[in-house]
């Protein structure tokens, strides 16, 4: 792989293995900081979470900004401790997901 971090250190054994690895570390990238993120949605979230200037002063008033990670769900949390316990009560998530997805990538 010649891309971003890989650096071409990076080789597969077929053109399946080279498009997951594409989809999942160089497809979805923050233009801000260049992180990766598996899928469109995480970096949406991370955007808003972590950029957003309107978003972060929301979230220095105390408003409920952590969005639900399940699709049609409407439920905003205070924290993203809150959230991770909205998505194990209520949508069974396991305790051990990486709920820090939005921040790390």
């Amino acid at each position: 792989c010649h891309h971003g971090s890989c650096h071409g250190e990076k080789t597969f054994s077929s053109a399946a293995m080279y498009e997951h690895h594409f989809e999942t570390n160089h497809r979805h990238i923050c233009q801000t900081c260049k992180k990766a993120f598996p899928g469109e949605k995480w970096l949406i979230l991370h955007i808003r979470e972590i950029h957003d200037v309107l978003v972060r002063i929301q979230r220095e008033r105390g408003e409920r900004i952590y969005q639900c990670y399940v699709d049609g769900c409407d439920k905003l949390c205070m924290t993203p401790q809150k959230r991770r316990m909205h998505l194990i009560d209520k949508h069974h998530y396991p305790k051990h997901f990486n709920f820090s997805i939005v921040v790390t990538g």
